[in-house]
């Protein structure tokens, strides 16, 4: 029998290349993503298991506790290798090209260190928000750097084979591979992402569904970028509609409301400074969440581009934009904050009722038993610490030894932590 690990915010049944390279191998389709085309730097992909093909995923999340995971996402970048011409600009924004639907996009290549830290970010998100069975976005799964252009190539290559006949998907990425055969793409960056089935891209809603709708899904999401600042400190720093997932129909999450929401991309995620932090806690403690969405607008993301010169992408999350009519509406007199704080609230004690109700379902002591399928809620730090061995590292963590110094800061460190 083997034996399942858990790394990244799932059960692996086997090692992490292993388990990706089964699961693309044994995909029925693999997909691009078209709404996170908008990206600077990354290009992702949906990539779903074939029918009958037992997972090598197992879910952490509450509605699918110990489900296989049958989709996936995997994010690509261009890595900057570091080595540069003597005689070239050392300040010069290195870029590759893709081909998309109707032309070549351009995407900057990042330093090996955002690109670390962007998985760092997100494993960081996704233990600090995981609890509840709720997280805020997908466990990463799979994290790697290929420095070598062969196996770059050969990764690529596997994707190719379940795109079938997807013209656009082949067509990026073959893009990808003649970037690389040029060296455009020095090394390439790879994020792989557990997802639960039924999640789309917030972008692709507004073409077929009612406004009504629209506006709870549009809520949901400012709910979530909320809980980011308050649970986290991070603004995901680049929230538009194609960053942020929707499932419509997943119940569970708000008592008597069907849908849920998850961010993704946090290659621009950026700690918030700590005076709006402060600010976004003191008007949500008086229940002003519209007020504290405002705050959002003045960010700036991971790069310094100041977020509220880019309205028609951003302007949406604070009520600058509305991306159904594609217009620019301020909503900031206190009449109109008002009643979009009275949706807000309404929506969030949903949540809380639904929060509460999935703790008494898995605490109930009828489940005392069977702990391994229904842990205690809130997750324990024993839970969470094994679900993330060796993930902020990008690998398995060494065992200090107990003479070393660094051992005794950490050891301190972590009692610290339980004291407080």
């Amino acid at each position: 029998m083997r034996k399942k690990i858990q790394k990244g915010g799932v059960l692996i049944k086997t090692n992490p290349e292993s388990a990706i390279n089964f699961f693309i191998e044994n995909c029925r389709e693999i997909v691009w993503l078209r709404a996170t085309g908008n990206s600077a730097s990354g290009v992702i992909f949906t990539c779903t298991l074939n029918e009958g093909i037992e997972s090598p995923y197992e879910m952490i999340r509450s509605t699918d506790f110990k489900s296989p995971v049958k989709k996936i996402l995997i994010k690509i970048v261009g890595i900057d290798s570091g080595v540069h011409d003597e005689t070239g600009d050392e300040d010069e924004v290195k870029s590759w090209s893709v081909p998309s639907v109707f032309a070549l996009v351009s995407k900057k290549l990042e330093e090996e260190e955002t690109f670390k830290k962007e998985i760092n970010i997100q494993t960081d998100i996704f233990l600090k928000t995981i609890s509840y069975l709720n997280p805020l976005c997908p466990a990463p799964i799979y994290a790697s750097i290929k420095k070598d252009k062969a196996n770059a190539r050969d990764f690529i290559s596997k994707l190719k084979i379940p795109s079938g006949t997807n013209v656009t998907t082949i067509k990026i990425l073959d893009g990808i591979i003649a970037n690389i055969d040029a060296g455009s793409i020095p090394y390439l960056g790879i994020l792989g992402m557990e997802i639960a089935d039924g999640y789309d891209t917030f972008y692709d809603f507004y073409r077929y569904t009612p406004t009504a709708k629209i506006r709870i899904y549009e809520n949901m999401i400012r709910l979530k970028n909320i809980e980011l600042a308050l649970k986290t400190g991070y603004s995901q720093g680049d929230f538009h509609t194609g960053n942020m997932l929707i499932n419509p129909s997943v119940t569970g999450y708000y008592a008597g409301i069907p849908g849920n929401a998850l961010i993704i991309d946090f290659g621009y995620a950026n700690k918030i400074p700590a005076e709006k932090l402060q600010e976004i806690k003191q008007l949500v403690s008086e229940n002003k969440y519209a007020e504290a969405l405002k705050i959002f607008n003045t960010l700036v993301r991971s790069d310094n581009l100041l977020l509220s010169e880019y309205p028609n992408f951003y302007g949406w999350l604070s009520y600058n934009f509305d991306n159904v009519t594609n217009l620019d509406v301020v909503y900031d007199m206190p009449h109109e904050l008002a009643e979009e704080n009275v949706k807000l609230l309404a929506l969030k004690q949903a949540e809380e009722t639904a929060t509460d109700e999935r703790i008494a379902f898995y605490n109930d002591s009828s489940h005392s038993g069977e702990r391994d399928k229904y842990p205690l809620l809130p997750l324990s730090n024993a839970v969470k610490n094994s679900l993330f061995e060796g993930m902020l590292s990008g690998g398995k963590r060494r065992n200090l030894k107990k003479s070393t110094k660094k051992y005794k800061k950490q050891r301190r460190y972590k009692s610290r932590r339980r004291c407080g």
